[in-house]
């Protein structure tokens, strides 16, 4: 069955933060007001034969991805939008996106994530994590000590770890954690 793709899809695509979305020939119909409610909103349409339509995460965070029909996942980086991650905190004003999960046959998790001084967390990782800092310093508070990282620096941080997720004003990184569905998995000791 095809897609119908309306330009109602287009406003509730775009109001979710993509620009891009999934309509690979055959396999989609685009209305001729979907074609021009996405040009008044700068929306396109990705029509190559992997484009997967990604259902909007519950917290607003986005990206525009291509699945080759190898499985090759690509993840357009400009179009990371950040939603909010509740496990931070109910105060905590923590952005976070997954773009490669296990829904992707992965066996990794990998995403972005960001906050600032004021929204610095605590957490108990039960995965292995690396970190990869793209903006500001990441601080990582374990047993007593601070472990810093600057742009370009790698952290690993092995399961079992219980940290503090901080900054002095503000960071990016960029992760990737083993197991992918790591909530299911069974806990550190």
């Amino acid at each position: 069955m095809k897609r119908l793709i309306t330009a109602e899809i287009v406003t509730r695509e775009f109001a979710s933060g993509r620009l891009r979305i999934a309509a690979p020939r055959g396999q989609a119909i685009i209305t001729p007001a979907a074609w021009s409610k996405a040009s008044e909103l700068g929306v396109s349409f990705d029509q190559t034969p992997g484009a997967v339509a990604e259902p909007a995460p519950a917290d607003g965070g986005s990206c525009e991805r291509q699945v080759d029909p190898s499985g090759v996942v690509v993840v357009r980086g400009q179009s990371v939008r950040l939603g909010r991650f509740a496990g931070a905190g109910p105060d905590k004003q923590v952005g976070l996106t997954d773009v490669v999960t296990g829904k992707d046959r992965s066996p990794m998790t990998a995403g972005f994530m960001s906050w600032s001084k004021a929204d610095s967390f605590p957490w108990t990782l039960d995965y292995d994590e690396l970190d990869y800092v793209l903006e500001g310093v990441l601080q990582i508070g374990i047993a007593g000590r601070v472990v810093e990282g600057r742009p370009g620096d790698v952290l690993y941080l092995p399961r079992g770890s219980k940290v503090v997720f901080g900054t002095p004003s503000r960071t990016k990184i960029f992760y990737v954690t083993y197991p992918a569905d790591w909530a299911g998995a069974p806990k550190a000791k």
